[in-house]
């Protein structure tokens, strides 16, 4: 967060450049030429090394970063964020208690913004500088706590097709990854009620007559961010003349019916449509339909789709959000001008909820940022769009024996689930082999770690051969939606026979030994295998052997003359 003490907004910081580190590099490697004292192989190494280290790590590092947020204070001298009203001994001990360490009223409501808005900045990605003009105003209506404008024109960009669809302008500058407006302009405004009294402690519990600031402060940055309509109170589309920006050049389109990136991704649940799609009766219906308005962000213009981070919170946030995972919105059966449709249902206890709850998180509210164009930190978030699947390993080529011999397959999770997954197992035929366990369960804090099944082959006094049979994988059972009801692969094992032919020794008749064991080695070469798991037969072995001695002689017969040589020279020079 950066303070702006005057209307002038200052630029963002610049990155790293490359080229510092290939120049470092070239320094590095050209100290290491002059190190007489390592064989030039060991240099070369060591160059590469370097070089690669640094190409790869540093780099990296120098180009995260997140976005900024830079607040323009707007107010006049006195008068809001910069009221020079001093703080009494009992309101400083309790915001200095609280991480607010000011002594005027204006001070701590600065202080109690940036520190807000860099919650926000930490969790958004980039290099782009978010400029927000803000101030104290007297609102008509003395309930109004905030309020949120769009600051600039809304910006159109991209396909033809998409021409109708607006963005917020700071949203459309980190999609197209460029300014896209007047650096001296902003993206959009924020003013807070002079007329109601607010908490600016940085955390704790606002006391029950005071309005939590912070709160108030992300809630409005997200307005601006993308959580804002431009439904009409009947349900229409208005219209409009957007500014086009396509390459280097700008054109004005007029737009019949235009809706916000926020506005397509609304989902009707009665009509089963999304709301674009509907038309304007029934839009009304839908925005004042109390709980059947919702978010799905699985949807894309032009018909690109992904996950939803709802999806992934249908269980850990029930409350606010529908079975199928879609976050509710709040549409209450009487229209509420600025409140109506643009928050999260009060349910939902989210920082977009319309009541403020607190405590407050912002879980759904940066799960639609990104569903909107935004890019999220979900470090120790919920994951989205993961690949979800269970791996087993291996699959086939297992065997048992009817003596008890045992074969063993692993079976891992492949992303983090939300709830506990458990996976039924069953043998297809017991009588051939069981299981050491019925059931496998994974947990959200061991889902990294692979377990281990055991199968052990069972004795029967049948002549029946090797026995094909599976293991049965049953499918998932869990909370978590993606994993519940996925099919895993399934486990061919064989079961190998130990009981003899017909015309074989019995088990208490003398094997038979040397060269009567005939050419595969008989019984013996059964048992071994069964001990030691398929090794070569000896036979197989002996031509290595033989090369392996000569090699070895070989070499100790020219080890011993370069000795002698060694030797003789050492003497000679003496």
């Amino acid at each position: 967060m950066v303070f702006m003490p005057d209307s002038q907004p200052r630029s963002g910081t610049g990155r790293f450049s490359r080229l510092f580190w290939y120049r470092l590099v070239l320094m590095i490697m050209r100290v290491n030429s002059q190190l007489h004292v390592i064989k030039q192989s060991e240099v070369n190494n060591f160059s590469v090394g370097l070089l690669f280290f640094l190409l790869t790590v540093f780099p990296a590092v120098s180009y995260s970063g997140t976005v900024t947020i830079e607040a323009v204070y707007a107010d006049a001298p006195g008068v809001g964020f910069r009221d020079t009203t001093g703080l009494t001994e009992e309101q400083r001990a309790l915001l200095v208690d609280n991480g607010n360490n000011a002594s005027t009223l204006g001070e701590a409501r600065r202080n109690a913004f940036e520190h807000a808005a860099g919650l926000l900045e930490q969790r958004l990605p980039g290099s782009n500088v978010i400029r927000v003009e803000v101030s104290f105003r007297s609102f008509e209506n003395e309930d109004t706590v905030a309020k949120a404008y769009m600051g600039s024109p809304v910006i159109s960009f991209g396909p033809e097709e998409l021409l109708h669809i607006a963005y917020p302008s700071a949203l459309a500058e980190k999609i197209a990854g460029r300014a896209l407006i007047d650096e001296s302009a902003v993206h959009f405004i924020v003013q807070f009620s002079r007329n109601l009294n607010f908490y600016y402690g940085f955390h704790g519990e606002a006391p029950p007559f005071l309005i939590n600031f912070g709160a108030i402060v992300v809630h409005e940055i997200i307005h601006g961010l993308g959580f804002h309509s431009s439904l009409n109170e009947d349900g229409s589309f208005p219209s409009v003349t957007l500014d086009v920006t396509g390459g280097t050049q700008s054109s004005s389109l007029d737009v019949p019916e235009w809706q916000r990136i926020y506005d397509v991704q609304m989902y009707s649940e009665e009509d089963g449509e999304f709301i674009v799609d509907l038309g304007p009766q029934d839009r009304e219906r839908a925005i004042t339909s109390n709980t059947g308005l919702l978010w799905d962000g699985t949807a894309r213009p032009g018909g690109e789709s992904s996950c939803s981070y709802g999806q992934r919170m249908a269980e850990l946030k029930s409350a606010g959000v529908a079975p199928d995972g879609k976050p509710q919105l709040y549409a209450p059966q009487t229209f509420e001008e600025g409140s109506s449709i643009t928050h999260v249902h009060t349910d939902a206890e989210d920082v977009m909820e319309y009541l403020y709850p607190y405590p407050v998180d912002m879980d759904l509210s940066l799960a639609m940022l990104k569903d909107m164009g935004w890019e999220v930190n979900d470090e120790d978030f919920p994951p989205s769009c993961v690949p979800t699947g269970i791996s087993v390993t291996p699959t086939s080529g297992l065997v048992t024996t009817e003596g008890g011999g045992e074969a063993a397959f692993r079976v891992k999770l492949e992303s983090e689930p939300i709830s506990e997954v458990v996976i039924p197992l069953r043998s297809s035929d017991p009588s051939e082999g069981t299981l050491d366990t019925q059931t496998l369960e994974f947990t959200p804090d061991d889902w990294e770690v692979a377990k281990t099944v055991t199968v052990t082959g069972v004795n029967d006094s049948d002549e029946d051969g090797a026995s094909p049979y599976v293991i049965v994988l049953e499918r998932a059972r869990s909370r978590d939606r993606f994993y519940d009801g996925f099919d895993p692969d399934d486990v061919s094992l064989t079961n190998r026979d130990n009981d003899p032919e017909p015309d074989t020794p019995s088990p208490g008749s003398a094997l038979p030994t040397g060269e009567e064991r005939g050419p595969d080695g008989g019984g013996c070469a059964v048992a071994a295998e069964e001990q030691v798991g398929n090794m070569p037969r000896g036979g197989v072995l002996d031509p290595f052997l033989l090369l392996g001695t000569l090699i070895f002689a070989i070499s100790s017969k020219s080890l011993r003359r370069q000795k002698r040589r060694l030797i003789s020279m050492d003497f000679l020079s003496d």
